[in-house]
């Protein structure tokens, strides 16, 4: 694959590497660059790749283009160290998690940055499948950079593990450009997907005012059929289908030699129609054939944001001063089907059928979300990079609010409960205050309601430079102050918390300190050798009461069920060292780079496995080591083939005890659903033909499974879930380019994603160590397609 911090395709195919539009090289590293590499701004500053020393994944956009990106999905399968997913463990549509080197972020404080320009995006995990990090889809886009390792002092504290940048395009000062790109696909037992977008730069006043406008709209047809639970018949076919859509537009005002302002505003809104969950027992996965019967109604999805942006910047001369002010907004609304999880959590059915009278019964829960955050930045940088000093110092501040409320509605839920005492042949209950939860509904309607708030205020200062001590070799060194101020309000009530109603309060306020080192040597224009050492910290969280029904679990792992959570920061030191190195006239690059994190006090997310409720703690302390390695050769012209690999070795370094001389948790255990292996391979040949250019391409990907044995003695295992399974798949694509005139061309490519129809057993989840009700999620079944691109 070519996603490393090497040459990429960008060195067969100049284009692919960045746009008109796209960031320049300063001063001696302009001088460096080959045509059409790929220039970053990992640093806060515009750099050539090859030449920045860290580990960075980019791609610009006609490299995601032929790749078939359209989604932060579709860029981790190809990326290897980064793992990504939906928590399909118990939600239908369930939070989004991502990891980068294996350091997870599916509880509190995300680990992982999300950046759309120089705005963060990433929110805290909460209780409900609502709340999770959103992605900006993949379509007018000028390039993507994924940074591995902490990335504290730059990016703040929510990227302790690594940040993904989403780089839009610049307007157009100079001359009119062009982007459209259609597609048409279909995919094995599913339904058609189609898109269609377009976006337009171009000069209003020349060299003066100008914008860049995009829209684009797109439907990813379904492919798992939803069955009546009682009779299996066809209740919709195709029935997870999903809907983007956004659009943007970005002016620029250039007010004299000085200033530039660029306001922005950014929107996307996400249908997903129903949950990607199939049931095995009424599926057929090597076909590609998936169903689910075990829900009466569908679980659809609504995820919508708007960011408005103002980027200043001001030319004194020798140094820029730099603002940049944004508006986040988001809501997410998701309806989780609970009908199986209703009857199992009662303890009266492990597998169907469902019993008589209860055909209409249909428990759901409605997740609500909201999500605000004002953030405001300056940077203070030094213009030219060939002094012998260099360096940026910033301001940061943010103010960020979110509203996370999960409310499970059942209100036969005494009538379930009765069919169990039924069936041991026990008397009914009168009321849900007579049985083992000890309260009513509340609100006669919810089993589960929590409303939490979270209010975080985040006052940064930042500082990092590079002094050159001889020629070509560098000393970086880099702190971040961080004041984080946190305040929590959570409300639950409802049975399955025992309560009638408790609300809790806390706030907190950290102060962290997250230093930088790093050591570079660029022996000549084409190696460099780099070593860094730097530090991340996450802030304080809390982790709501998980309730009576979860008393057992609590008391294996010793915690207050009914009790309000301190989740304390965590911290981890990062250590690497790596090269990058250009060999034989370019024809070969290397890419190496080599790891350890150090994790202590680590925030972990956990499902209890009787009650299915997820809390978060403090679990001890992780290491990490690994390794990321990408090459890219050009053995014969037109050829480009490239690979790449990464090894994590993710495990947790002390035992967690329980209760009565137990091991909650075992030193060694392996992270879950990190793969120790992550590979891609790649090939792609472009010939001349007449006055067009024909190229064929193939991507292949895989990931190892985790092969230490479950410890079934630990009250967190399920001994009927299996650690996730090796998975690979091959894409493949041929076009051809045609040259419509001097400055503008047209791509029509045939591609076949999933060639082998893959679907592994991915996220495999019942209710309860005891159920039969298996559901996973997989690979979109073979999916072959035509895309049609324009370029001006």
């Amino acid at each position: 694959m070519i996603s490393s911090a090497v040459i990429p395709l960008s060195m067969a195919m100049p284009a692919y590497g960045q746009d008109a539009q796209g960031d320049t090289v300063q001063n001696s590293d302009s001088e460096a660059a080959l045509p059409g590499e790929i220039v970053v701004t990992a640093t806060r500053k515009s750099t050539v790749l090859s030449r920045t020393p860290a580990s960075i994944v980019a791609k610009g956009q006609e490299e995601l283009d032929v790749q078939g990106v359209r989604s932060i999905a579709d860029l981790a399968s190809i990326t290897p160290g980064i793992t990504f997913g939906q928590s399909a463990t118990v939600y239908g549509t369930g939070q989004t998690t991502i990891a980068i080197r294996g350091v997870d972020s599916q509880s509190g404080i995300p680990t992982t940055g999300v950046y759309i320009d120089d705005t963060p995006v990433q929110t805290r995990v909460g209780v409900s499948p609502s709340l999770g990090n959103v992605y900006p889809q993949v379509f007018d886009l000028e390039r993507v950079e994924v940074l591995r390792g902490p990335q504290g002092t730059l990016f703040g504290s929510g990227s302790v593990g690594g940040a993904i940048r989403f780089i839009m395009p610049k307007p157009n000062y100079d001359d009119l450009s062009v982007y459209a790109r259609s597609e048409l696909a279909t995919t094995k037992h599913g339904a058609a997907s189609y898109e269609g977008g377009v976006a337009v730069g171009a000069p209003i006043v020349q060299d003066k005012i100008a914008f860049r406008a995009s829209a684009w709209l797109r439907r990813d047809g379904g492919y798992i059929d939803r069955l009546d639970p009682y009779t299996k018949q066809l209740v919709r076919k195709d029935s997870n289908s999903q809907d983007s859509f956004s659009a943007r537009l970005a002016l620029g005002f250039r007010l004299g030699d000085m200033l530039t302002l660029t306001p922005s505003v950014y929107h996307q809104d996400l249908k997903i129609n129903d949950g990607s969950r199939f049931e095995l027992a009424t599926s057929n996965p090597e076909s590609g054939d998936l169903r689910l019967s075990l829900n009466q109604r569908a679980e659809p999805r609504k995820d919508k944001f708007t960011l408005p942006a103002l980027k200043a910047e001001l030319d004194l001369g020798g140094v820029s001063l730099i603002s940049d002010t944004s508006y986040f907004h988001r809501t997410t609304e998701t309806i989780n089907d609970d009908t199986s999880l209703s009857y199992v959590f009662s303890g009266g059915f492990s597998g169907g059928p469902f019993p008589a009278g209860f055909e209409d019964y249909a428990p759901s829960t409605l997740n609500l979300t909201k999500q605000t955050a004002f953030t405001q930045e300056l940077r203070l940088q030094d213009n030219n990079q060939s002094d012998r000093l260099n360096w940026i110092a910033g301001l940061f501040y943010q103010k960020s609010y979110v509203r996370d409320q999960y409310a499970a509605r059942d209100e036969r839920l005494l009538d379930v409960i009765n069919l169990f005492q039924e069936s041991i042949g026990e008397a009914p209950f009168d009321s849900l205050t007579d049985s083992f939860f000890g309260t009513e509904l509340y609100q006669g309607l919810y089993s589960n309601f929590v409303r939490n708030e979270h209010r975080d205020r985040q006052y940064a200062a930042y500082a990092q430079a590079d002094y050159e001590v001889i020629d070509r070799l560098k000393l970086t060194a880099g702190a971040r102050y961080t004041i984080a101020k946190y305040e929590f309000t959570g409300f639950g009530a409802g049975p399955v918390l025992s309560s009638d109603g408790q609300t809790d309060r806390a706030d907190t306020t950290s102060k962290t300190f997250t230093p930088k080192f790093g050591v570079s040597f660029q022996a000549d224009q084409n190696n460099l050798f780099y070593a860094s050492a730097s530090k991340g910290v996450r802030g304080s969280g809390v982790a709501s009461p998980v309730g009576g029904n979860c008393v057992d679990d609590a008391a294996a792992i010793g915690i207050d069920p009914y009790a309000t959570l301190d989740v304390k920061p965590d911290s981890i030191w990062s250590y690497e060292i790596g090269s990058k190195n250009r060999l034989f006239d370019g024809k070969l690059a290397v890419d190496l780079s080599a790891y350890r994190v150090d994790w202590k006090n680590v925030q972990t997310l956990i499902v209890l496995p009787q009650c299915t409720i997820q809390t978060t703690l403090n679990l001890g302390t992780a290491k990490i080591d690994g390794v990321d390695l990408a090459l890219s050769i050009r053995p014969v012209t037109g050829l480009t083939l490239g690979a790449s690999a990464s090894y994590v070795n993710a495990r947790y370094t002390s035992s967690i005890p329980g209760p009565g001389n137990t091991v909650v948790r075992k030193a060694g255990e392996p992270f879950p659903g990190v793969a120790p292996w992550t590979i891609q391979l790649n090939g792609e040949y472009v010939q001349p033909v007449g006055d067009a250019e024909v190229y064929g391409r193939a991507d292949f990907s895989y990931s190892s499974r985790i092969k230490k044995p479950l410890d079934l003695n630990s009250p967190l295992t399920d001994p009927n879930l299996p650690r996730p399974p090796a998975t690979s798949q091959l894409d493949l694509r041929l076009g051809s380019k045609f040259d419509l005139s001097d400055d503008t061309s047209l791509d029509v490519s045939i591609f076949m994603n999933n060639v082998t129809n893959s679907q592994p057993l991915l996220a495999l989840f019942h209710e309860t160590p005891g159920s039969t009700y298996y559901r996973a999620g997989t690979f979109r079944p073979r999916t072959i397609g035509l895309t049609v691109s324009l370029r001006k």
